[in-house]
């Protein structure tokens, strides 16, 4: 799940608030590269379980046991010094007596010894939560944060020692991890003796989506956590308390951006009315939907999650369920396609990247600014997938002369111009003075909105900003507004 759809079924989660802000966060994790001593069972070799009944008959002399087996003196002294390292014998030296162990009596009986083996693997500290943990998960760097605009949170934990790595709750993470991650179980096989040494220790960040919610009333904000589609509470909490403890959990957007007025050159106009008016009637009928659907996936998750533990009487009627939950949400979705709608804020977003994703000939973007907050490296993939497969895609923009746009972005998109897919298929063109921000896949859709969709950044210190679009699939409409890009971009469409 995508953080634009989390977002949109989430926006009316808590009462009395409004969803003011989502974004990625990185929640610093420890990496640390330890070698750990497994005590692992192997077989004994045929000489040391010879040597191990001999011993137990009674034959207690080496060079007996040599003469007996008529085997080198190399081949048995390496094997009684393994069998002593492991304490399965002990060793007289004045009288080159051995002697079993009840350690060696045990090991014989299962014809296997314990032995304790050194591997090198990856543990984890949770830099917000301080719990021990061992993963497989792709985990980001600081340059990767940057890249994929994600906010780095800072850590609680300071780089841990290997004093933290307390036996207990490394041992305890072990288990966890083998009994979900049963390909792994060979090379951890065995019980954990000890974390013999710890190599290295450096932060990595695991991906997050945080939701800002402020009360309507007082003011006050509250944040949520999610791992995908699960809300993780804990995160919550504690990015709650950094909050209040004055800690940057998250910017408010700057005040000076984005405020333009549509005037006069608003393309609203070239609507038909009769789509206007269609739209604003299915608006009531679109947010009752939206609800149930929200309703219907907070249901459908919550049976997933807890049907891994039940039996099977249970599982197939969580099975059931499950289908007829998603058989409804995919009803109530269709009821959506092909209405003249108005979009809210959190709706934009979304159709956005299905133009980019599922575009056949030409997807048009129209925006004033070009910013991280809306053309992030996410969406610049898109734009070069979107290529790559001989999609046209143009896009639009510039409000004035004096605009504050993020040049690294726009050098990115000239970068992608001078590869060969962007030289046939990508038009940038900057205009002068627009205030118009509209979307058109190819002739399936078109958005006209307020929406500024390469920017946008929502700010709670304004007061949030409810951006309002209509969203239609009317071919005449659609032509139209072709028509009159055409000539305000200079190109043909």
């Amino acid at each position: 799940m995508t953080i634009e759809k989390l977002a949109k079924s989430k926006a009316n989660a808590v009462p009395n608030c409004s969803l003011v802000k989502y974004y990625e966060a990185g929640v610093p994790q420890w990496h640390m590269e330890v070698i750990l001593t497994m005590l692992k069972q192997k077989n004994l070799t045929v000489l040391q379980e010879f040597i191990l009944k001999f011993i137990s008959a009674g034959i207690e002399n080496v060079a007996e046991i040599r003469s007996f087996l008529g085997i080198n003196e190399s081949a048995i002294n390496n094997a009684v010094a393994v069998l002593q390292k492991n304490s399965f014998i002990s060793v007289d030296i004045f009288y080159s007596k051995l002697k079993l162990t009840d350690k060696g009596e045990k090991a014989l009986r299962e014809a296997a010894i314990i032995v304790p083996e050194d591997i090198e693997y990856a543990l984890y500290v949770d830099g917000l939560l301080g719990n021990i943990y061992l993963d497989t998960r792709k985990l980001y760097t600081q340059k990767e944060l940057h890249d994929f605009d994600i906010k780095p949170v800072n850590t609680i934990i300071d780089k841990p020692t290997q004093d933290y790595l307390v036996y207990e709750n490394v041992k305890r993470a072990v288990n966890t991890f083998k009994k979900s991650h049963a390909y792994e179980q060979d090379k951890l096989e065995g019980d954990l003796q000890e974390v013999s040494k710890v190599e290295k220790t450096y932060i990595e960040y695991k991906k997050i989506y945080v939701l800002v919610f402020m009360n309507n009333k007082s003011g006050d904000i509250e944040l949520q956590a999610y791992e995908g589609a699960s809300r993780n509470d804990d995160y919550g909490i504690a990015l709650q308390k950094m909050y209040i403890n004055n800690t940057r959990v998250f910017d408010f957007d700057s005040k000076n951006e984005e405020v333009d007025n549509p005037g006069d050159d608003s393309l609203i106009g070239v609507l038909p009315k009769e789509v206007i008016e269609s739209a604003k009637a299915f608006a009531y009928k679109d947010s009752t939907i939206d609800k149930e659907i929200s309703n219907l996936n907070t249901q459908l998750i919550d049976i997933k999650e807890n049907s891994q533990d039940e039996d099977e009487i249970q599982k197939e009627t969580a099975t059931e369920r499950i289908r007829f939950l998603e058989k409804k949400i995919a009803e109530m979705e269709n009821e959506r396609k092909g209405a003249d709608r108005v979009l809210t804020t959190y709706d934009h977003r979304p159709l956005l990247i299905d133009a980019l994703d599922n575009v056949q000939n030409c997807v048009i973007i129209v925006s004033p600014w070009i910013k991280a907050g809306g053309l992030n490296n996410e969406i610049i993939d898109r734009i070069e997938k979107a290529l790559q497969k001989k999609a046209r895609v143009v896009i639009g923009y510039g409000i004035s002369e004096k605009e504050d746009n993020d040049e690294w972005i726009i050098n990115k998109l000239s970068d992608i111009q001078k590869k060969w897919y962007g030289k046939k298929y990508l038009n940038i063109i900057r205009l002068s003075n627009t205030h118009e921000k509209v979307l058109i896949k190819d002739n399936e859709f078109m958005v006209i909105t307020s929406f500024n969709w390469l920017s946008f950044k929502g700010d709670p210190n304004k007061g949030f900003r409810q951006e309002t679009g209509y969203y239609t699939e009317s071919k005449d409409a659609i032509s139209q507004m072709k028509i009159n890009l055409s000539q305000r971009l200079g190109i043909k469409l």
